[in-house]
């Protein structure tokens, strides 16, 4: 009796161990499935951005036509990306701490992005005192928003030159002093004298400062012979009668300065010298990103009240981007190089 009892017990235990093996493996893939359903998947970098605010470097002086046209699109910026955008000046080589340090060392998370200007930017890779190891190729171009054209003025008692012949002339025998924020092919306030320079054998010297609201303080306390600038720079002082403009390097006169007569109408050649002023940012940022943040960008740009602000400033709005953008940069390289007689 007792040897029925314990084979019962045994088979029933037998039983009992493969009927809960079953059972467990049939319901290990349903709940296998379950947890992943459950699980929390990672947030993406896209996900809530931006959710800080933004910056946007400026490699120029604050004060100066550069600065004043991104704090007036920083500011409208702000209600298409719904946070703040922050100018940060990083002053210092013709603009090239700030782009040096948007290349090699800013995240590319899309939180910051920089102002860039020709043909400072443009030409670095050309200048031969100290070329730059950096062209337009290594930065995410976004969008230009200005072209700013140059000229030239001189101060309203000014008795050595009245106009652009006498004072190229006076040149040719006397050391005359422009600032500039940067020398050489590496700023379009120096170019504008060097081109003198290399055509007309004058003897212009290159003062360098941080930017254009340095170079009109040193022309104003005498420090400088000349102002060389873009229209921006100039246009209230003009309104203001506190100097004389006796020329501007493009096609066609401006509107906002109609008595300015071109370089090519007084007899000096075709030279056309401006500052575009546009935005780039690093390499590497995440599309969806970079698509937000230029929507903001090209609001903020085309913004009728952005507009309208630095036309009063004189700086006109000419909004490119794209290939348009890259290939409007690219024509800068082939005009400048061909009045540097670069190779």
């Amino acid at each position: 009796m007792k040897r029925k009892l314990l084979s019962l017990i045994l088979v029933l235990t037998m039983v009992l161990t493969v009927s809960t093996a079953c059972s467990q493996k049939s319901e290990a893939p349903e709940t296998k499935a379950e947890t992943e359903k459950t699980q929390t998947e990672e947030p993406k970098a896209t996900d809530g951005y931006p959710n800080k605010p933004i910056t946007v470097y400026v490699g120029f002086s604050a004060g100066g036509s550069s600065d004043v046209m991104v704090r007036i699109l920083a500011s409208a910026m702000e209600k298409y990306i719904g946070q703040p955008v922050v100018v940060v000046n990083k002053t210092g080589a013709g603009g090239w701490v700030a782009w040096e340090e948007l290349v090699k060392t800013v995240k590319p998370d899309g939180y910051t992005f920089a102002l860039i200007n020709t043909p400072n930017i443009t030409l670095g890779a050309y200048d031969p005192v100290n070329p730059r190891n950096y062209t337009i190729d290594d930065f995410d171009l976004l969008a230009n928003q200005v072209t700013d054209y140059n000229v030239i003025a001189i101060r309203k008692d000014e008795t050595r030159y009245t106009d652009l012949a006498s004072l190229i002339e006076y040149a040719k025998t006397n050391t005359l002093l422009s600032a500039s924020s940067s020398t050489g092919i590496m700023s379009d306030d120096a170019t504008v004298v060097e081109y003198f320079n290399m055509n007309y054998d004058t003897d212009f010297q290159v003062v360098q400062t941080a930017g254009a609201k340095d170079n009109e303080t040193m022309f104003i306390s005498g420090n400088t012979d000349i102002l060389v600038a873009n229209i921006a720079d100039v246009l209230p002082a003009y309104k203001n009668g506190d100097y004389k403009i006796i020329t501007i390097f493009a096609p066609e006169k401006s509107e906002l300065l109609p008595d300015v007569p071109t370089v090519s109408e007084l007899g000096f050649g075709d030279a056309y010298m401006f500052s575009a002023r546009g935005y780039a940012l690093p390499k590497g940022v995440d599309p969806e990103i970079k698509t937000k943040l230029m929507d903001a960008i090209r609001s903020a740009i085309n913004d009728p009240e952005v507009i309208n602000k630095l036309n009063e400033l004189g700086a006109q709005t000419n909004y490119l981007e794209g290939q348009e953008y890259y290939d409007f940069l690219k024509s800068n390289i082939d005009i400048s190089k061909k009045i540097y007689n670069i190779k």
